[in-house]
């Protein structure tokens, strides 16, 4: 009989306890101790690789075209884009010759503008080095990039954790590794799938001992690829128990022995089972967590989440907030993600505001919350920031206004919002930016509505929550709003006033209901 893939990353299982695993832990930390690790040299020198892909046509050398190596970042420009005089074509590819992008130069030249002559003899402008060329170079073309954009110049991994079973996860993944696959033409870029399933005593020990072989492998060969300066990003695509919010674990024999059954676990044990094989070239790695927002909206599995996060020190993570979140929806986001943050290499809380803006149909599935380690702090911190769509009408400071009248069951009944000020005063059609708004009112419209139960027609009012509206994300009607950041330190550094919440041999177990 045919069945319907499961597309979102929600449902119910059969929870258990979190089981031992002491002995294939051991053997599994003792064959990824780096010092047995014997990781050769790295097959591509990266430290001071440069890109493939002129930043001003993003386009690369082929036929008569050349790339010039910019001295001081990995950028390059083309032949095409800069016009170097005839007779001094062969000059400026001389070894004694530098050469400065025009990233650089505007950057070094920001205060006090000056004409950009890119090549120069006997080092760069910085170290006095002259102008080669009798006058500034001519552009073809103009940046479209931000300044601090570098094209795909450091190799980047995929490791994709993808929970087993009869019922894949679509996700879009796939997109965007042939997305990224084109900026990476000569094996720049190399994805890792890891399917698990650990909902057993045997399970466990088979996924663990699967590992030792499997990981030193991989672990090698993904620190071969990256080289001194690669990135990775983690995916790690799960179901999630919406009853309380713990994590798929896999499948496992039902009770009664007739077939198999979804099994969750508490979101700590099934990260710290599934992850920590792979926890030297997951540091510094962005994560996505592509699960369901129940794993956020219960307040101890979100601890663990969080904690898990700084413990294995994940350079930033990406969460949803929708009950049945569907990974598709977030194509655009990823895509923008892959542009800006992997490809131009842009620091992705300064460029997030961006992304959201570039995938504005996201915010009508879900709300995304970014976590980043907090710089500021002397201690491990993690700052969270949730962002949520915001609508003039439907959606006001990112809160949903109902679809339908509890009242009359009308849909889209909803008179155009009375907007409230801190004056008290009322006016029509106020924008959700306005700082004075403090309040909205809406009221069903449908002339029926409350008669049978002799009431007024409904209304309700929407309070304006802490937070802003990100103007680089809006556009006329729509835009995300910012709520102010929260933080987030492990109980356990908490001088202990708290004793920490992660703990990988508590829990029940509940089975899943298909």
């Amino acid at each position: 009989m045919a069945r319907t893939k499961i597309k979102s990353t929600g449902g119910s299982a059969r929870t258990i306890s979190a089981l031992s695993t002491t002995t294939t832990a051991n053997a599994t930390a003792l064959a990824l101790k780096p010092s047995t690790l014997a990781v050769p040299p790295p097959m591509l020198e990266t430290a001071d690789a440069h890109s493939m892909w002129c930043m001003i046509c993003r386009d690369g050398g082929e036929g008569p075209i050349v790339l010039y190596e910019c001295n001081a970042c990995p950028r390059v420009m083309c032949s095409k884009c800069i016009e170097v005089p005839d007779s001094y074509v062969n000059v400026v590819q001389r070894p004694t010759v530098s050469f400065l992008c025009l990233a650089c130069h505007s950057k070094a030249t920001l205060k006090s503008p000056a004409p950009f002559y890119g090549f120069y003899t006997g080092g760069l402008p910085s170290q006095g080095g002259k102008e080669v060329l009798p006058s500034f170079l001519h552009l073809n073309g103009k940046y479209e990039m931000a300044s601090s954009s570098i094209m795909a110049a450091r190799p980047i991994a995929f490791i994709h954790f993808i929970l087993g079973g009869e019922d894949p996860i679509c996700t879009p993944v796939s997109i965007i590794c042939k997305f990224l696959e084109t900026f990476y033409p000569n094996g720049g870029f190399t994805y890792v799938e890891v399917t698990f399933n650990v909902a057993s005593h045997e399970r466990i020990s088979e996924y663990e001992l699967s590992q030792v072989a499997r990981v030193v492998d991989r672990v090698v060969r993904i620190t071969q690829h990256l080289g001194h300066n690669g990135r990775v990003v983690a995916f790690f695509s799960d179901h999630s128990e919406q009853d309380c919010g713990w994590l798929y674990a896999g499948q496992a024999p039902k009770e009664n022995g007739s077939g198999l059954e979804y099994v969750a676990m508490t979101v700590s044990h099934v990260l710290t089972t599934v992850l920590s094989a792979y926890s030297t070239v997951l540091k510094n790695a962005h994560i996505v967590f592509l699960v369901c927002g129940s794993v956020v909206a219960h307040p101890k599995p979100y601890n663990q989440l969080m904690s898990a996060v700084l413990h294995f020190e994940f350079a930033s993570a990406i969460v949803f907030t929708a009950k049945h979140f569907q990974p598709l929806v977030a194509s655009n986001f990823f895509l923008a993600f892959a542009e800006l943050v992997l490809v131009e290499q842009l620091c992705v809380r300064k460029t997030f505001p961006e992304l959201l803006l570039l995938s504005g149909r996201l915010g009508l599935h879900t709300k995304v919350i970014l976590m980043t380690p907090d710089p500021t702090s002397p201690h491990r911190q993690l700052e969270c920031t949730t962002f949520a769509r915001a609508h003039t009408q439907t959606q006001p400071w990112g809160m949903e206004v109902p679809a339908q009248c509890p009242q009359c069951g009308s849909t889209k009944s909803w008179s155009e919002k009375v907007a409230l000020t801190v004056h008290a005063d009322s006016h029509q059609f106020a924008e959700t930016s306005d700082p004075s708004v403090t309040r909205y009112v809406y009221s069903c419209k449908y002339s029926n509505c409350g008669t049978a139960q002799r009431l007024a027609p409904h209304k309700f009012i929407i309070e304006r929550p802490p937070g802003f509206m990100v103007n680089s994300a809006r556009t006329t009607k729509c835009g995300w709003f910012q709520v102010p950041s929260t933080f987030y330190s492990p109980p356990s550094l908490m001088k202990g006033k708290c004793k920490s919440q992660v703990d990988a041999s508590s829990g029940s177990a509940k089975r899943a209901q298909q």
